[in-house]
């Protein structure tokens, strides 16, 4: 049994998800370096339950959005602040703000 809904997917549908956002048509643009090396633009998903994370490179992956996600024990929360979208992060009882784009 196959579910669709972010929690359950399997690796097709999150594949399929990542695909939904271009490069080129991203609506935000990330101008304070979120990645050293590699230029990375974002994307809302219709719904507003994904972020979908686009490198220059093509390579695309989806985070859950205004809602907490643990990843490699770091608590997480991306939203929306003033036009930002903003990234919190927790780790060892430190919360980080880090702004991750600017809509365009």
């Amino acid at each position: 049994m196959t579910a669709t809904s972010p929690g359950f997917a399997n690796i097709k549908d999150e594949f399929e998800r990542s695909q939904a956002c271009s490069y080129f048509d991203a609506e935000f643009v990330s101008d304070v370096g979120v990645f050293d090396d590699i230029k990375v633009r974002f994307c809302i998903s219709e719904d507003k339950t994904e972020v979908i994370y686009v490198l220059d490179n093509g390579t695309s992956w989806v985070v859950p959005f205004e809602r907490e996600y643990r990843e490699n024990g770091v608590l997480s929360l991306n939203t929306l602040e003033d036009g930002e979208l903003i990234r919190y992060q927790k780790s060892k009882g430190v919360v980080k703000r880090k702004v991750l784009g600017r809509k365009r």
